[in-house]
């Protein structure tokens, strides 16, 4: 199996009839992700650095993030199960 990391970002998310698909990749190649509506509006919500009055949960885990001055290093998609992609996140301190 393949262990290299590849540095990706969002490219765009756009509706779907089951929900949201996201766009995900880097100047050679993109895969897409389906997830459900209130996910793809919350990506939509982030990428356009809208805020809601009331925060939602990921919000939670971003704001203490930024007490403990914690950031993502990266995002390591490990497994496909069952349509459900399985990923480590790596926090630096």
């Amino acid at each position: 199996m393949n262990k290299t990391v590849i540095e990706v970002q969002v490219r765009a998310v756009l509706p779907t009839s089951g929900g949201c698909a996201v766009f995900i990749g880097n100047n050679e190649k993109v895969f897409i992700i389906y997830v459900d509506q209130t996910v793809g509006s919350a990506i939509t919500m982030f990428m356009r650095q809208i805020t809601k009055e009331r925060p939602l949960t990921h919000d939670l885990m971003g704001h203490l993030m930024t007490a403990l001055g914690a950031k993502v290093d990266r995002v390591i998609i490990n497994d496909l199960k069952n349509a459900t992609y399985y990923a480590r996140v790596i926090i630096r301190v």
